[in-house]
């Protein structure tokens, strides 16, 4: 488990945000009210869809069945660019996850990699009872925590 989390409160700006993610290298951020519990999760994978043009975001599957001309959004990147602009002062809570599945101190590692792989990486720890933040489970701790298995095994 990662216990040096870096987080944002739901009242700081997607500007802030965008600042953690470029500072901090990492691509979500938990989102925790005063008292430490956890209240959403703020993505840079989400920020960036909301700028895509919703013809982009049509799923490649979809594609298939229907024909779409794209050649209007050649020129689309400054748009995008003021589209982000607008929401750098937006905040966080407005476009947040609330919905967000987590993980305990007693959740056995196995349930937290299936986690992982279903809904990506990190997964929040949280007090079963107060829901405050203790850390994340990342791919990477969760492949450490079986490395150091696999040497116990020997």
């Amino acid at each position: 488990m990662i216990t040096n989390v870096i987080s944002a409160g739901p009242q700081q700006t997607v500007g802030d945000a965008l600042e953690l993610f470029t500072k901090h290298r990492i691509r979500a951020i938990p989102i925790v009210d005063g008292e430490g519990r956890l209240v959403g999760r703020f993505a840079l994978k989400g920020i960036l869809s909301r700028l895509l043009p919703a013809a982009l975001t049509v799923d490649h599957h979809d594609l298939m069945d229907i024909r779409l001309r794209l050649d209007y959004l050649l020129n689309a990147t400054p748009d995008v660019a003021r589209h982000l602009r607008d929401l750098l002062p937006v905040k966080i809570a407005e476009l947040m996850d609330s919905e967000v599945h987590v993980v305990h101190l007693d959740t056995p590692l196995w349930e937290g990699i299936r986690l992982l792989v279903q809904h990506g990486s990190p997964i929040p720890v949280v007090e079963e009872q107060s829901h405050k933040l203790l850390g994340l489970v990342s791919i990477q701790a969760a492949t450490g925590r079986l490395m150091e298995l696999v040497g116990e095994l020997d």
